[in-house]
């Protein structure tokens, strides 16, 4: 478990890392902000996000600081530091012209990471230029030197790309003295991030600005009304993030061709509703929104279980995804197992959540157990719909469940996360629980031969961190003169 003392030492060991670069890049004007972003983990929902549904997040105890500010130079002056192994920092610089409000300096960023063999630092870097090409941002007069550390092991995903991205706006926008809403900062950060993943996941965006401690989750919604709101867990339950290799990992063009299946799905369902007199407006639409019973009833049978790129434009037009080319090498798409998992996961959600509310307020033990079946069922259509996951996360959840509630383990499912191989457990926080959550691990690392990681804790999102003050007394602790 990660305990505020430890976030708080490791914080001030960031500091003065900084301080230690701010004595060779002077600080021009105004201030140094300082910031830091957790990771993230998919509780509920997830991929849903794609088709406007209702999705479940929390924080994990891993994080990127960064800290900004402007120089004299007309550079971009970037540190970057791995606080397990400070003999890897990198030091990297570009032309602040880099930033300019040009789509296609998106491209000469990348490029400019790529050849100097720091891509790694990209995700920072393209979240500033989305920032500028928004408006968010004001000309760059002069330089800006960034520090940047993560203690983030090789093996985890748990939203890392996007950690950095928002650890690093936040930042910079500290030491510009601006405040824009965790909306916009969510939007710049999902945008920049797709550049280089082809993946638009503005929740990880969301929770690591925003997402909370240990105990509660965050509900997200950002089809036309977005929602961002809490949910308290029941007393003495926690979310954990597992993580394990697969032999066969989900390719993030698998998770692409998934996002492009719920539009088609959507466009599809859009058609027939036109078919059937039903006038539905495709910008207010969303996929989400047709229930299980509906889809059953009136679309399921009439829609084809795999269709062509070809076929499908030359009938419905382009969606996003399509417009660029086949991702799919097959060509083929398999439309309607893909819109089911939207439709039903959303369903699930929301019932997820309406089970967490009463066994909270009435200490009900059957409403856990829905909990968890729930979770279940999740894991199963994400696997069999969707194709994320592997044999190694299947093993590891059928142990989970078969030793179920009265072991204190409530629950598990896969995630999107780490190639598929990352998993979201809900359990008890008391002994039992944990120790049989670590004998179960330890007997899936025996019987898949694949190493297992643990991550412990939970950390509050970006905007709720109170940086240590820099000496001299550069900084307070909210990042301003």
């Amino acid at each position: 478990m990660t305990s505020s003392s430890n976030c708080d030492e490791a914080a001030g060991r960031f500091v003065s890392k900084a301080e230690a670069v701010l004595k060779s890049h002077p600080c021009r004007n105004g201030a140094v902000g300082i910031s830091r972003a957790p990771a993230v983990v998919d509780v509920m929902g997830g991929i849903g996000e794609d088709s406007g549904a209702l999705v479940l997040t929390a924080t994990a105890a891993l994080c990127f600081h960064a800290a900004a500010w402007r120089t004299d130079d007309d550079r971009i002056s970037v540190r970057f530091i791995d606080e397990v192994d400070d003999a890897a920092a990198r030091d990297f610089s570009l032309p602040t012209a880099c930033l300019r409000p040009e789509a296609e300096a998106a491209d000469e960023i990348i490029a400019r990471c790529r050849d100097g063999g720091c891509e790694e630092i990209a995700p920072g870097l393209l979240t500033l230029h989305q920032a500028s090409l928004a408006g968010m941002l004001p000309p760059i007069e002069g330089g800006l030197c960034l520090v940047v550390q993560h203690d983030f092991p090789d093996h985890a995903d748990l939203g890392r790309q996007t950690a950095h991205a928002a650890a690093v706006i936040c930042a910079v926008f500290k030491s510009f003295a601006l405040q824009p809403d965790r909306l916009a900062q969510s939007r710049v950060c999902a945008e920049a991030i797709a550049r280089l993943t082809g993946l638009y996941q503005r929740r990880k965006a969301m929770t690591s600005l925003c997402g909370q401690a240990e105990g509660v989750l965050l509900q997200l919604r950002f089809h036309s009304h977005p929602l961002c709101e809490t949910l308290d867990l029941p007393d003495g339950v926690i979310v954990k993030a597992l993580a394990t290799r697969l032999a066969r990992p989900t390719t993030r063009q698998r998770l692409i061709e998934t996002r492009t299946c719920s539009e088609m799905g959507h466009r599809m369902i859009l058609y027939l509703q036109e078919e059937d007199g039903q006038r539905a407006d495709p910008k207010e639409s969303r996929l989400s929104a047709v229930t299980p019973a509906e889809f059953v009833t009136r679309y399921r049978d009439r829609m084809p279980s795999k269709i062509t790129r070809k076929d499908f434009m030359a009938q419905f037009g382009a969606v996003r995804g399509l417009e660029d080319g086949d991702i799919n090498p097959r060509g083929i798409y398999k439309v309607r197992s893909r819109a089911e998992h939207h439709i039903y996961e959303n369903q699930r959600v929301h019932e997820f959540v309406a089970s967490i509310i009463r066994a909270r307020r009435n200490n009900d033990a059957k409403a856990l157990e829905n909990v968890g079946d729930l979770m279940y069922a999740s894991h199963w259509s994400h696997s069999q719909r969707c194709g994320i996951g592997g044999v190694e996360t299947d093993r590891l959840l059928n142990a989970i469940r078969k030793h179920g509630q009265a072991a204190g383990l409530l629950g598990a499912k896969v995630t999107s996360g780490g190639e598929g191989g990352e998993m979201v457990v809900l359990l008890r926080d008391d002994e039992q629980a944990h120790r049989t959550l670590d004998d179960l691990i330890s007997q899936a690392k025996a019987e898949s031969r694949q190493p297992v990681w643990l991550h412990d804790g939970a950390l509050p999102g970006a905007e709720f961190f109170q940086a240590p003050s820099l000496a001299g007394g550069v900084v307070d602790s909210a990042g301003a003169l």
